[in-house]
């Protein structure tokens, strides 16, 4: 079983996750957690780290595996979370997008092994991402 934790710049987890659970029609609010930076935030960053870590322990305690899913590489939101991805059934993934927050949700209860359900978020996410162009130009060639 996994839970979900969103740390992002701006709102863009919760959005995401609302869209998700609007086309999914599934609610999974008790099963996620959102922190969201901003740039005018360096000051309460480590009192943040410290909300984010309270929230990935209560997950592991009731027995959850915990996905980070973060916006992008190297930003605020996953410095903060790299030094998690140290403990036990935690992973951080980064480029959130839809799809991978779609395909979370709809294996949110499997028994995976985290990287199995880690490669599994991040194999959907790289087929969702195409160029239209391309793909009307290998379609209309054949």
């Amino acid at each position: 079983m996994y839970s979900f934790v969103f740390i992002t710049h701006g709102e863009l987890g919760s959005t995401l996750l609302s869209i998700a659970s609007r086309i999914m029609d599934i609610d999974v609010s008790d099963r996620t957690g959102f922190f969201s930076i901003e740039f005018s935030m360096a000051a309460e960053l480590d009192k943040m780290k410290t909300n984010l870590e309270s929230k990935i322990n209560e997950f592991l305690a009731k027995g959850h595996k915990v996905i980070i899913l973060v916006d992008i590489f190297g930003g605020s939101p996953s410095n903060m979370a790299l030094s998690l991805a140290k403990k036990e059934n935690v992973d951080v993934v980064s480029g959130v997008n839809l799809s991978m927050v779609m395909y979370s949700l709809e294996h949110r209860d499997d028994d995976y092994d985290i990287r199995t359900m880690v490669d599994g978020i991040i194999r959907s996410s790289r087929q969702n991402i195409t160029s239209a162009k391309q793909l009307l130009e290998k379609r209309d060639s054949k």
